[in-house]
């Protein structure tokens, strides 16, 4: 299979952005450099912009004009026909790893021209080396950041919820249960509640189980009977849902687990939401439940996701069997700081009661969520009230020290 090397496409989408937005190009212009380019084009209009932004020059579609070669005033116009971006890092990512494999493969043919002169084996070795070098030398990819501790700003976790179901900010937590307990239910009200308070500005909720008519009468219900809402268009404005087919993030590709390339357009399109409520975890997981290196790399993906671009995300899991704990691979708790199981309220025999009201457990807290609780164990009415039959099971239902 050969080995892609470039994408027309997502260069012309970079530089365009950064044509259409000056800010970009003020953050990322020490970024940005002509090598990540294939096209002779690209790199000549990228080289003419990161020229102007130097000397300080106003970045304007005319100029450009006036300063590229006139062969490639068509891809000009290509470029500005693209659809603008304000968020490229996951796009610059790509060019820089395309970049690095036509290196390589730049590498490879001066190998292979060495290995066909009459140089000796250490001659080669060293010329190798020396290109090897260069290569390092000149690239610029940054494996991590570094910040001095002193110019680090101390902040406190934020929460979503603080007072209902606290969710920390700009990370992944994760919602446990089996089937039936109410799990789309709660996170619908979660959703609103955090709207109403004000924490969030825009949600979306992928509900890939349920059609969206079925989630729209679970919605009124919880909006009308549950909060008793008085009507608030603001509210409803500001949270959208879908139960499209999921996409498979992560999936398996010739014995290799590789990472779908639509998740970059994923969280483009998602780019005005700062709440994400994606349910069922699994349905966009598309290799080895059970593997913890594989479910790490899933995860990770929206982790950093959320820290790069302030996103509260939430994903809803199916338990295991007759348990209300996380089902598959445990990396799929251990890289997320939060996680609440929901647990169906039993009488003192031990049935199910049915009634408006479910136990929610927090059982994964790095963010101190019990300081604001002062509990491991809350109850919580997800659903609208039945009040005869709730009068009938009230005298069944147990205390529990830990409410």
């Amino acid at each position: 299979m050969t080995t892609k090397t470039y994408d027309i496409n997502i260069e012309a989408t970079v530089i365009g952005s950064l044509i259409n937005t000056p800010m970009l190009l003020k953050e990322k212009s020490s970024y940005v450099k002509s090598k990540l380019f294939f096209l002779p084009s690209h790199k000549n209009i990228i080289n003419t912009i990161l020229d102007l932004h130097k000397n300080n020059i106003k970045i304007d579609i005319d100029i450009i004009r006036n300063k590229i070669n006139k062969e490639f005033e068509n891809d000009l116009l290509y470029i500005m026909s693209k659809s603008f971006l304000v968020k490229i890092d996951d796009y610059l990512e790509i060019l820089e790893d395309y970049s690095i494999k036509r290196e390589m493969q730049s590498l490879s043919k001066d190998i292979s021209t060495l290995l066909q002169t009459n140089s000796n084996g250490l001659e080669i070795q060293s010329k190798v080396n020396q290109i090897t070098q260069d290569m390092i030398n000149s690239n610029n990819t940054t494996l991590f950041d570094i910040s001095n501790i002193e110019d680090i700003e101390d902040k406190k976790v934020d929460f979503i919820c603080k007072n209902w179901l606290p969710i920390p900010r700009r990370t992944v937590s994760l919602i446990t249960a089996p089937g039936g307990t109410g799990k789309s239910w709660l996170i619908q009200q979660l959703a609103i509640r955090a709207i109403q308070e004000g924490e969030i500005k825009k949600a979306f909720l992928w509900l890939s189980e349920d059609p969206k008519e079925i989630s729209k009468n679970r919605f009124n219900k919880i909006y009308n009977d549950v909060l008793n809402i008085n009507n608030d268009n603001n509210i409803k404005e500001k949270i959208d849902i879908s139960d499209s087919p999921t996409i498979q993030f992560l999936y398996d590709e010739q014995r290799k687990v590789e990472v779908n390339p639509l998740f970059y357009n994923f969280k483009a399109k998602l780019q005005n939401y700062d709440l994400i409520i994606l349910d069922p975890l699994i349905a966009f997981y598309g290799t080895d439940e059970n593997n913890n290196s594989n479910a790490r790399r899933f995860m990770q993906l929206f982790t950093s996701w959320a820290n790069k671009e302030n996103k509260t995300i939430i994903f809803i899991h199916h338990s295991t069997k007759n348990t209300t704990q996380s089902r598959g691979a445990s990396a799929f708790v251990d890289t997320v700081r939060t996680v609440y199981e929901i647990v169906n309220i039993k009488d003192k025999d031990g049935n199910v009661v049915k009634n408006s009201n479910r136990i929610i457990k927090l059982s994964k807290d790095n963010y101190g969520i019990y300081d604001l609780l002062n509990k491991y164990s809350v109850k919580r009415k997800l659903f609208p009230s039945n009040s005869k039959k709730e009068l009938e099971d009230k005298a069944q239902i147990p205390k529990f020290s830990d409410f």
